[in-house]
C-alpha cells in the first residue's frame, strides 16, 4: 500500500460502498439492479471562504471539530474525484448526491499555509439502477455469481488513487434482497484494484501512450438455489431417458415400433433442451445441464442406431 501511496502525486480517496439494496438478476440479459450508496473521502487544505460557511457552521468546524454538511461543493474551485460507475447501464430516478466535510488535525512537522485549513472531504452518493455483470455459468445451475460495482474517476492514474476504505467496512443489507426464492446472498463484499485504458485519449500528439484510469471494484456474491432446475430440468431430462428403456418391453418382431417411440423421445429430449436454454445467455461453453441433457441425447441415439442394427439383421 505504501509504495502504492509513495507513487502518487496528488490525492488518495478512499472508498466504502453499502449495497443498499439487490434487485433483480437478470442472467439471460447479464444485468442486475441494486441501490448502492459509497462514500469517497480524501483529505485537502482548503480556503474556508470558498465554502461559503455561515458563522455558526465555521466555528462547530474550527473549535468543535464537527462534521459539516455543505449545500454545494464546487467542482470548478476545489478538487474533486470525478467519480463514476463504470459498469452502470441505467439509472432509476435521480442519483443523489452531498458533501461534507471534517477538520483534520496536522501531522508532526506537516507545514499547511495560515490561509487554508487541513480538511477531510466526503463525497456521499446513492445511486439506483441497472448494472452489466459479466455471468459465468459453468457450474448452473449450481453456479456463484459475482455482482460488481465498479468506481472509476476521469483523473490518471498518476494523480489519484482509489482505495478500500480501511476504518468503514463495506457491507450488504441481504435482508431486502429481491430475488430471495433464486438466489442466496453472501455477507461479505470484496473489493479489487485495478486499471483501465483510455484507448481514444493520447498524452501528446508525438509518442502514442494511452492513458489509463484507476478502477475500485466492489464485489458481492450471489448463489443460485438449483432446485427449480434439479426438478424441471434434471429430473424431467431423466425420466425422458429412462421411458426410452420401456420399448424393450416391445416384441422385437415390431421393431417399427420401437423406432418410432425412440425417436419420439429423441426429439422431445431436443425440444426440452431449447426451452431450458432460451432461460440463458448464448455462451460459447457448455454447462452442467448442457452436458448432463447431451449426454441423454447420446443415450437416445446409441439406443436408435442399437434398434436399427438390429432391425437390418432380422431383415
Amino acid at each position: 500500500m505504501n509504495s502504492i501511496e509513495d507513487n502518487i502525486n496528488d490525492h488518495i480517496v478512499r472508498i466504502r460502498l453499502i449495497f443498499i439494496r439487490i434487485g433483480e438478476i437478470d442472467t439471460l440479459n447479464e444485468k442486475y439492479q441494486a441501490d448502492v450508496y459509497f462514500e469517497a473521502r480524501w483529505i485537502d487544505g482548503i480556503h474556508l471562504d470558498t465554502l461559503g460557511l455561515t458563522a455558526q457552521q465555521r466555528t462547530q468546524l474550527i473549535d468543535e471539530s464537527a462534521t459539516i454538511r455543505l449545500n454545494e461543493f464546487s467542482p470548478i474551485i476545489h478538487w474533486t474525484p470525478k467519480l463514476l460507475i463504470e459498469n452502470a447501464i441505467a439509472q432509476i430516478g435521480e442519483p443523489e448526491k452531498w458533501f461534507t466535510i471534517t477538520k483534520i488535525a496536522p501531522k508532526v512537522n506537516e507545514i499547511i499555509p495560515t490561509s487554508l485549513v487541513k480538511l477531510e472531504i466526503c463525497e456521499h452518493r446513492r445511486v439506483r439502477g441497472a448494472f452489466w455483470q459479466k455471468l459465468e455459468l459453468n457450474h448452473f445451475p449450481a453456479d456463484v455469481q459475482d455482482l460488481t460495482i465498479s468506481i472509476t474517476s476521469d483523473h490518471h492514474v498518476d494523480t489519484v488513487l482509489l482505495v478500500q476504505d480501511e476504518d468503514r467496512f463495506s457491507t450488504i443489507n441481504r435482508a431486502d434482497f429481491f430475488d430471495q426464492q433464486e438466489w442466496a446472498l453472501y455477507e461479505h463484499v470484496a473489493t479489487e484494484m485495478r486499471e483501465t485504458e483510455e484507448e481514444y485519449s493520447f498524452e501528446h500528439e508525438t509518442v502514442i501512450k494511452a492513458k489509463t484510469h484507476p478502477v475500485l471494484a466492489f464485489t458481492c456474491r450471489a448463489a443460485r438455489q438449483p432446485g427449480y432446475y434439479y426438478w424441471n430440468g434434471f429430473c424431467l431430462i431423466f425420466l425422458i431417458t429412462i421411458c426410452s428403456f420401456c420399448i424393450f418391453a416391445i416384441p422385437p418382431n415390431l421393431p417399427q415400433s420401437r423406432l418410432q417411440i425412440t425417436s419420439t423421445l429423441l426429439l422431445t429430449s431436443i425440444t426440452f433442451r431449447w426451452v431450458v436454454n432460451r432461460s440463458l445467455p448464448t455462451v460459447s461453453y457448455l454447462t452442467t445441464l448442457d452436458k448432463y441433457g447431451i449426454i441423454s441425447i447420446f443415450i437416445l441415439v446409441l439406443l436408435l442406431i442399437s434398434m436399427m442394427l438390429a432391425t437390418s439383421r432380422t431383415l
